[in-house]
């Protein structure tokens, strides 16, 4: 056995909150009719979520929109006032200056990219970001494209590439990594009782089965 070479570790780093900004990209109610690869209910719930992670773990956050766009409302509202940047009609949004600035000062070394469309500015902003050098996350369920199709062949290209695929409630718990972590577990289990009520009812009914055995967060 001692002869078997060791593979190499392709298992990127976790995401963490310490080295993750979370870049999202063109959501406007102009696209919300359009993009048909989820309900605007399902990205709706998956922006909002992913807005309110990103501000609950005190990620990087960088919310940005072409020219011209309006933000869908109940993103303003889970942003409160975090700043907007709007930039022009580039189509991967690191080649703005003020985005990929933006970008720069939170040190990140790892990008949580999502928005619309999956086949535009989601995934020349994803490619982009590996160009330069970032671990790339794309989350899936925050994202749409304007067919089924076209999602789905634009998630495969970015999957061949490196990009590691994900959805808002998976990457939420690879970075709160303990469900004891009382530093973001309020913010982690208000997240998923607002996005999927079943499972925050489910894990609530786990919590009180290990509080008898004395395992359960305080």
């Amino acid at each position: 056995m001692s002869n078997i070479p060791k593979a190499a570790n392709t298992i990127p780093e976790r995401f963490t909150p310490e080295n993750t900004t979370i870049l999202m990209v063109d959501y406007s109610v102009g696209f919300a009719n359009i993009f048909r690869s989820h309900t605007f209910n399902d990205n709706n719930r998956g922006a909002v979520s992913l807005a309110k992670t990103a501000l609950g773990f005190n990620t990087g956050f960088v919310f940005n929109l072409g020219a011209g766009q309006k933000p869908y409302p109940d993103l303003v509202k889970a942003v409160g006032d975090h700043p907007i940047i709007y930039r022009g009609g580039e189509y991967n949004a690191l080649d703005n200056p003020k985005v990929a600035e933006a970008v720069k000062k939170t040190g990140a070394t790892h990008l949580a990219i999502a928005g619309i469309s999956t086949e535009g500015c989601v995934l020349y902003t994803a490619l982009g970001a590996l160009r330069q050098g970032y671990t790339v996350a794309i989350v899936e369920d925050a994202t749409a494209g304007e067919t089924l199709e076209a999602h789905n062949y634009a998630m495969q290209r970015m999957i061949q590439a490196g990009i590691i695929p994900t959805t808002v409630i998976s990457f939420a718990t690879e970075l709160q990594n303990d469900w004891a972590s009382q530093k973001t577990a309020k913010a982690y289990f208000d997240m998923i009782a607002d996005a999927e009520p079943g499972l925050k009812l489910g894990i609530d009914a786990e919590h009180a089965n290990a509080a008898k055995e004395g395992a359960a967060p305080a």
